[in-house]
């Protein structure tokens, strides 16, 4: 008599094979998504750049992209926000803001050197910037936005988030 299955021998084996597979390909998998996650966060600063700008040459009038809350002079990682300064205070007012962006994803850190860049009515940026993009891995690849005062933004890999 002929019986099917598998042997004890047969499952171990296939058990241990498997636990080497996903010990392997997990690590890679996590690094995968953080990398992810630092890609996507720049291109949602890349979309809010272009929004203000698109905004200013269209109404004809300065934009304002700044940053949403203020967690730290120097940090975008609160969120962004795209307003137009209708009441010319210089400060954001209810009813003044076009379009927010929550807070960026996986503990990615973006910063730079200014709390808001405006955009003027022939798209020019003022001042032009560098944002830079990591995330809470020493030493990992990361991302940097440049905006030139042409108003033209542009994406980099960042080598040394340290």
């Amino acid at each position: 008599m002929k019986s099917s299955g598998f042997t004890v021998v047969e499952l171990l084996v296939s058990i241990a094979i498997m636990a080497i597979v996903l010990g392997i390909g997990v690590p890679s998998f996590n690094e995968l998504i953080r990398n992810s996650a630092i890609r996507s966060n720049s291109n949602d600063i890349v979309v809010a750049l272009n929004y203000a700008r698109m905004e200013a040459v269209k109404r004809g009038d300065n934009i304002i992209l700044s940053q949403r809350i203020v967690t730290a002079p120097t940090s975008w990682s609160g969120g962004v926000v795209v307003w137009v300064d209708t009441d010319g205070d210089d400060t954001l007012d209810a009813g003044e803001e076009l379009r927010l962006w929550d807070a960026f994803s996986n503990g990615s850190q973006i910063n730079s050197t200014n709390t808001s860049i405006v955009f003027s009515a022939l798209g020019e940026a003022s001042p032009g910037d560098v944002f830079t993009l990591c995330d809470d891995r020493t030493g990992e690849t990361g991302r940097t936005i440049t905006i030139l005062v042409s108003g033209a933004v542009y994406v980099e890999e960042k080598n040394d988030c340290t």
